[in-house]
């Protein structure tokens, strides 16, 4: 997936949760901003860029197991293939993390 990509999937999201009015949301939000500004930007790259995406699905995870947060269905269905994409790089990315060889 490219860059552009995560942040159509990190704006759609964001874009669906701000009609919601809650303190809990509203933390999702500011961590997607902050995602898509570093993506834009071009601060972060390859592990980074996992890095960051890795905060929101695990802010969105927390909150939705502790928090009882609920997604509308088109909240779902963004979450999901962005969750999903996001672990599939975090695995790539750690299976490449493994096989570097130490200077």
């Amino acid at each position: 997936m490219m860059y552009q990509e995560y942040i159509s999937l990190l704006e759609a999201f964001r874009l669906s949760l701000m009609a919601e009015n809650d303190h809990e949301v509203n933390k999702i939000v500011e961590q997607v901003n902050e995602a898509v500004a570093n993506l834009k930007t071009g601060k972060y790259r390859a592990v980074a860029l996992t890095s960051q995406l890795f905060d929101v699905v695990s802010l969105v995870g927390n909150l939705m197991a502790f928090n009882d947060l609920k997604l509308n269905a088109f909240q779902s269905k963004v979450w999901n293939k962005l969750r999903d994409a996001t672990y599939q790089r975090y695995t790539k990315d750690g299976n490449l993390l493994n096989f570097l060889p130490f200077p």
